[in-house]
């Protein structure tokens, strides 16, 4: 769809109630781990879990799997251990089985952080990779939560997303950093979901929680317009956006937000999809063994009603193993979803039989059919 028809669309989405439940993908019940260096992500690889800090995309051209992120943890949070330079991209074939390849740096030429008031490189705190289709580039996303010190360390990159390009290729580590969003955008939102079309999807902090549309403007630095629409992903689930009124009183749902890790992509069938997980707006904690999904079929005027992708998370299992079964363990959160050529795979963090926390994938279509994807023949070695 030409980029102003979009735009025009999606500012009348405003007023635009969302269509009928969606139809989730089907994902197997059957996880695998995820692995770098033949080592699960999760507690196994850092015992702070500093390597759940991640994203992963798919490469048509190349039909790789890329991933981002940290093979260590920051003991000294924020320190450099959490920058950009820290950062590792891997790649595989599978989408489950990751080989390193090479630690992220800046290329010359670049936006520097001190350039918008920070003190500190600002940390990555969470890692969206896109594919930009307007400009044909890599976009590595990122989150900065908001910093406990005051004035912050991280000047205008706080409570804020910032854009890193990589290029033509995935594979790229040679970063162009462009800087954080400028206004009306910076200081309202807690994610960064996607970039879809000149589309970005930040989870916003203001109106109902869910995820807000804005128009992408690449530069240096970066920018959007006001915000064009708002993704209702709270209707119809047990929780309520906890700012709400009412939310747990009048309305008995559970007080809850969004999590800050989630997608929204486009889809093989031509349509988005958007998915998530909450969290206890009390205590942080995770809230259920589900993935929450919303999708829309008109380029984000109208949205489904949230819907569960499993029938019942509790009968997942890792390499053929059950889950956690200590009450309250085992929910499902840091969540991406990433569509190769005809197979859709989920990815999110659990808890094994151990305790242990442990990043994990789930997949449609025939093509994970193989000894070393989450068949019926298990997840490979």
């Amino acid at each position: 769809m030409p980029q102003k028809r979009r735009l025009a669309f999606l500012v009348a989405a405003v007023c635009v109630s969302v269509s009928a439940a969606a139809a989730p993908p089907v994902f197997r019940n059957n996880a695998c781990p995820v692995k770098l260096d033949g080592v699960r992500l999760g507690t196994d690889l850092t015992p702070g879990n500093g390597s759940l800090r991640n994203s992963i995309a798919y490469e048509p051209a190349t039909k790789l799997y890329h991933l981002w992120g940290f093979v260590a943890d920051d003991a000294n949070f924020p320190s450099v251990a959490s920058t950009l330079p820290s950062a590792l991209h891997a790649t595989s074939r599978d989408g489950l089985h990751f080989s390193s390849d090479v630690q992220l740096r800046y290329d010359v030429g670049e936006a520097r952080y001190p350039d918008f008031g920070a003190l500190i490189d600002p940390p990555l705190d969470f890692l969206r990779a896109a594919f930009d289709a307007d400009t044909g580039t890599w976009k590595l996303l990122n989150w900065s939560e908001n910093d406990a010190q005051s004035p912050s360390r991280w000047g205008q990159y706080n409570y804020n997303t910032s854009v890193n390009d990589l290029g033509t290729v995935a594979g790229n580590a040679s970063v162009v950093h462009q800087g954080p969003l400028n206004t009306p955008v910076a200081g309202n939102h807690v994610g960064v979901f996607g970039l879809v079309d000149g589309i970005i999807y930040l989870r916003v902090d203001t109106g109902g929680g869910g995820a807000g549309q804005f128009a992408y403007s690449d530069a240096i630095p970066p920018s959007t317009g006001a915000q064009l629409a708002e993704v209702d992903l709270y209707t119809g689930t047990p929780y309520c956006w906890f700012l709400a009124a009412g939310c747990g009183g009048s309305d008995p749902r559970t007080p809850a937000y969004v999590h800050n890790v989630g997608r929204t992509l486009r889809q093989t069938d031509g349509s988005l999809g958007t998915y998530y997980t909450f969290r206890n707006a009390a205590t942080s904690a995770r809230l259920d063994k589900q993935l929450w999904y919303v999708e829309s079929h008109d380029d984000g005027v109208t949205w489904s009603s949230p819907a569960g992708v499993f029938a019942n998370g509790s009968a997942i299992t890792i390499d053929g193993q059950p889950l956690d079964s200590a009450p309250g363990t085992a929910n499902f959160s840091s969540v991406d979803v990433v569509q190769a050529t005809n197979v859709c795979r989920a990815y999110f963090s659990t808890q094994d039989g151990a305790g242990k926390y442990v990043m994990v994938s789930v997949s449609t279509g025939s093509a994970c059919d193989t000894l070393f994807a989450d068949s019926f023949d298990g997840c490979g070695n």
